[in-house]
């Protein structure tokens, strides 16, 4: 099962950030936190989190531009957005440029449960499609190599036969020519191959 465990808190708000973290903390989150977006962004770097909770008006580097650096390194993680009121058009910014969710200060933790797990429902649904296509390409391959194996004891089969051996497709042109039956019908394969029996 894919554990989602890391998450990163970045705002400019001491007060949010410890509030936050510690509620975050007790439902389960390893949490990390950074007062500003490029402090953020090298904790993101150097611990990988599958969830980005930011802030979207903070001195420096916006909660947008942090949202885009995220995902330019990690198109995967999921980046919920904090916003006051009247920013309803910068969340909507946001979403188009990525996040997976906004909640609106202050922060109820209904709104904030709520978005958590749209953006695990996400991550879970990615991975779990990501093991699909790889068992899938797996099964591909498996059974590639089998019809080659098989095709290949086919053919192994029909050049060394005592029998000669014609086959045509469906269109009876002739598609396999053994050496038994070239010395039975004079010809070659070269020949004969490609040719209609008709």
């Amino acid at each position: 099962m894919f554990e989602i465990s890391k998450l990163l808190l970045i705002d400019d708000e001491p007060d949010i950030l410890r509030v936050l973290s510690m509620s975050l903390r007790a439902d389960g989150y390893e949490v990390f936190t950074a007062e500003n977006g490029a402090a953020g962004l090298e904790i993101f770097e150097k611990e990988n989190p599958h969830i980005v909770i930011t802030d979207i008006k903070m001195p420096g580097m916006g909660g947008i531009e942090v949202l885009g650096k995220i995902k330019e390194r990690e198109p995967d993680a999921e980046v919920i957005i904090i916003t006051g009121h009247g920013d309803i058009d910068n969340a909507i910014e946001a979403l188009k440029f990525g996040a997976s969710d906004y909640i609106n200060k202050p922060i109820r933790d209904e709104a904030l449960s709520i978005a958590l797990q749209r953006a695990r429902d996400k991550l879970e649904i990615r991975q779990q499609l990501k093991e699909y296509t790889i068992n899938l390409e797996k099964k591909v391959e498996d059974a590639t190599r089998e019809i080659r194996r098989r095709s290949d004891f086919q053919i192994r089969l029909i050049r060394s036969s005592n029998d000669g051996i014609v086959a045509t497709d469906k269109d009876l042109n002739i598609v396999i020519y053994n050496p038994e039956a070239q010395k039975i019908f004079g010809y070659t394969g070269e020949e004969i191959l490609g040719k209609s029996i008709e």
